[in-house]
């Protein structure tokens, strides 16, 4: 018996392929759209229909000259329609706007130092997210806000931020929606930043990889198969919190001792390095000491490299992907750190699987991160109302 579920799935794989298909090649006529995408006429039709009418889409007329009569361009809106991200950090939250093409508006990038109480919080971006939409007056489509923690995908709601523990319990999407009137969407930092790469980075033509995110957590966002790893509640993919200091190891925001997150991120090497110098120093002011000349943190550096290439070979044996994405500031503190941690990655992972398995930095960002989360949801959105 043919499970109720599937139509249903089929037309949100099929309004996605659609998408991901002018994501990728840009403007495009339906016929363009029909042969790059292997679905047949009707449904295309189908899905462009609803992307149209859902703005994610927009039409325009060919050039007077075209010989014939070719089909109307389907393309992305860039300045007719946006989308607002909202990027949650322990320290800084950040919220800008973009057209659906990606193209963010960064002279209207906000940045903002993290309140210390969710009720500020939800507040600030709130008003914010208005007057943005405001001063544009361009048709906001919705909201994707990103989190460095654990988010319950069936609630909106956060499990658990180690480094930002004034959302615990919380559900951002639903409290600025409800301040806003606009669809939300709250993401993970590293399944929206995995995301991005499959948007609009170097994973559109891959079905098989990873992100990592290594800046303040150990993010981790897989996609196998061409589909996002999900898991019951979204969490599949988890890795940070995997235990590899059991003796000695350092407290972790989740209250375990010893996690991966503690000893193979940007914050841990920040943290080590105050420890020695006995003052709390923020990443970029060591970067800046280490350029020039006046600070020696070889020692962290190396151990921090260690255990992330300890992490980025478990990655390589539990999934197998073609390529991993690694976001990272560490990796500029010295010219050899990304190769070294590469080098020692492939010699931890199991050779059949590693020998197959290109490491490299990621081109995506934490603002296209939130874009493409919004994006994906409202995508997603599409699949039942098509019939």
């Amino acid at each position: 018996m043919q499970s109720p579920h599937r139509p249903s799935l089929l037309r949100k794989m099929n309004v996605r392929k659609v998408l991901e298909v002018i994501q990728s090649q840009g403007t495009l006529t339906r016929a363009d759209v029909m042969r790059c995408s292997g679905i047949s006429a009707p449904t295309v039709s189908k899905a462009v229909s609803a992307l149209l009418e859902a703005g994610l889409l927009e039409e325009r007329e060919t050039a007077e000259f075209s010989v014939g009569r070719p089909g109307k361009l389907l393309q992305l809106p860039r300045f007719s329609a946006q989308v607002i991200g909202v990027v949650l950090e322990w320290d800084y939250c950040s919220i800008v706007a973009s057209g659906l093409d990606g193209h963010l508006h960064e002279d209207k990038l906000d940045r903002f130092k993290t309140p210390q109480s969710y009720s500020e919080l939800i507040e600030i971006i709130s008003g914010k997210i208005l007057n943005l939409v405001e001063k544009e007056e361009i048709p906001a489509l919705g909201v994707g806000i990103t989190v460095p923690g654990l988010v319950n995908s069936n609630d909106g709601r956060i499990f658990l931020a180690s480094n930002l523990h004034i959302v615990d319990g919380q559900a951002p999407a639903i409290d600025i929606a409800s301040r806003t009137d606009l669809e939300c969407v709250l993401v993970q930092k590293s399944t929206s930043l995995c995301l991005s790469e499959k948007t609009y980075g170097a994973g559109q033509s891959v079905e098989d990889f990873i992100n990592l995110d290594v800046t303040s957590g150990f993010g981790m966002g897989v996609f196998t198969g061409g589909q996002l790893l999900d898991g019951q509640h979204g969490l599949a993919g988890e890795i940070a919190h995997i235990t590899v200091e059991p003796e000695g190891g350092r407290m972790c925001g989740c209250g375990n001792l010893g996690c991966l997150e503690t000893v193979a991120t940007d914050l841990a090497l920040t943290h080590y390095v105050s420890k020695r110098l006995g003052k709390d120093l923020e990443f970029e002011a060591i970067a800046e000491l280490v350029k020039q000349g006046e600070l020696d943190i070889t020692p962290e550096l190396d151990h921090t490299i260690e255990f992330l290439a300890i992490g980025v070979a478990a990655a390589i044996n539990i999934f197998n992907p073609a390529n991993i994405f690694i976001t990272a500031r560490l990796f500029d503190l010295r010219d050899d750190v990304f190769d070294k941690m590469c080098e020692i990655a492939k010699s931890r992972a199991l050779q059949p699987s590693s020998s197959s398995c290109e490491i490299e930095r990621s081109k995506g960002n934490k603002y296209l991160g939130a874009v493409a989360g919004i994006i994906n949801h409202l995508a997603n959105s599409l699949g039942p109302r098509l019939t």
